[in-house]
C-alpha cells in the first residue's frame, strides 16, 4: 500500500531535508511524484558506472527537452550512453501533501485539522482530531517517524497538558510500546487499506481503537473540547468554556479523570498555574473541582452532585 511505503521511506531517510534519489524511493518515484508527495529538485551531476571490476565516476550531460541524460563510456572510447533523466533525478519530500491525503482518507473534519502539524521536528506530527463515534469527544491522530530516536521528547510532547489524551499514533510498523496519557500506536498499513483499487480506512479497526477511548465515558453528556476549552460535566446544566491557564488546568484534570485525584503541586509544575484553585479560578472553583477529604492538596473534577 502506497501510504505505507511512503512512511517506510521516511523511516529510512536520515533527514527530511535531504534530497533523495529514485533508489531511495524504492521504485515508487513515479507514484509519489504524481501525488506530489515528492517534488523533483535537480539531478545528479556525476554518477558511478561499472568499468571491468571497478566503478568509475563520470560527468553527465542533461537534455531537459528529451528528458534524458548521457555520458561518455569510460570503458568504450567514443561511445555515448543515454539513459532516462528520471534515473538521476533528485527529489524533495513534500510532507504536507501526503498528510493532506491522510486527513481526507480518515475524514477528519476541516475544523478539527491541526493548524500547526509539527510537534517534534522530523519525528511527530499532529494531523487533527477525529470524532469518537456519535459523542462530543474527539481523539487526536498523530504520525510518528523513528520514535526510538526521539523517545523522551515524544513522551514529553504527549504528556503536554495542552494536548488531548487517548489518541492514535500512526507508525510505519506495528510497535509494542506503552505511551503516556493512554495514547496507542497503530501501523499505518493496518488502518489504511486497499479496497477495490481505492485507498480507504478499516472502519472496524478504527472503531475498536476508538471504542477503548469512549469506554471510559460513563455519561455521554460529559466531555471536554480541548480545542476551544469547553467542559461539560453531568453535575452542570450548561457547558463552561475556559481559556488560558484555566484551560490548561482543566485539560490536565480531564486527562486524569479516571485517576482518583491529582495533587495541586503537580498541576502547578506541569502548567505553571497559580498556587491553588482559588488563584486560578477564583472563589467559584468548587463548581468544577472538588477537594479530596483527608488528603491535603488533592483535587479531581466534580462529576457528581
Amino acid at each position: 500500500m502506497l501510504h505505507s511505503e511512503y512512511l517506510l521511506m521516511l523511516e529510512r531517510t536520515r533527514s527530511l531535508e535531504e534530497r533523495l534519489s529514485s533508489d531511495d524511493l524504492s521504485g515508487h518515484a513515479a507514484d509519489f511524484l504524481a501525488r506530489r508527495w515528492v517534488i523533483a529538485d535537480g539531478h545528479l551531476t556525476h554518477i558511478l558506472v561499472p568499468v571491468l571490476d571497478i566503478e568509475q565516476e563520470v560527468e553527465v550531460d542533461v537534455d531537459d527537452d528529451l528528458q534524458t541524460y548521457c555520458y561518455q563510456s569510460p570503458g568504450c572510447r567514443g561511445r555515448v550512453v543515454t539513459r532516462p533523466l528520471a534515473d538521476i533525478t533528485l527529489y524533495a519530500i513534500n510532507l504536507d501533501a501526503w498528510m493532506d491525503e491522510i486527513c481526507n482518507l480518515l475524514e477528519i473534519e476541516p475544523s478539527q485539522r491541526a493548524r500547526r502539524r509539527e510537534v517534534i521536528a522530523d519525528h511527530l506530527w499532529h494531523l487533527g482530531n477525529i470524532r469518537v463515534g456519535n459523542t462530543h469527544r474527539h481523539a487526536p491522530v498523530y504520525l510518528a517517524r523513528r520514535m526510538n530516536v526521539a523517545d523522551q521528547d515524544l513522551r514529553q510532547a504527549l504528556l503536554n497538558a495542552k494536548r488531548p489524551s487517548q489518541g492514535i499514533v500512526l507508525t510505519a510498523h506495528d510497535v509494542d510500546i506503552e505511551l503516556p496519557n493512554s495514547h496507542q500506536t497503530c501501523g499505518i498499513d493496518r488502518l489504511l487499506v486497499n479496497s477495490g483499487g481505492d485507498i480507504t480506512y478499516d472502519a472496524d479497526l478504527l472503531h475498536r481503537l476508538l471504542k477503548g477511548i469512549a469506554a471510559d465515558a460513563d455519561d455521554p453528556d460529559e466531555y471536554f473540547n480541548a480545542e476551544i476549552g469547553e467542559l461539560k460535566l453531568a453535575c452542570l446544566p450548561e457547558p463552561k468554556t475556559f481559556k488560558g491557564k484555566q484551560k490548561e488546568v482543566i485539560a490536565m484534570f480531564w486527562k486524569a479523570r479516571q485517576q482518583h485525584s491529582l495533587k495541586w503541586s503537580e498541576v502547578t509544575t506541569r502548567t505553571s498555574c497559580g498556587k491553588d484553585p482559588d488563584s486560578v479560578f477564583g472563589p467559584d472553583w468548587s463548581v468544577w473541582l472538588e477537594r479530596i477529604e483527608g488528603q491535603r492538596g488533592y483535587y479531581r473534577l466534580r462529576t457528581r452532585q
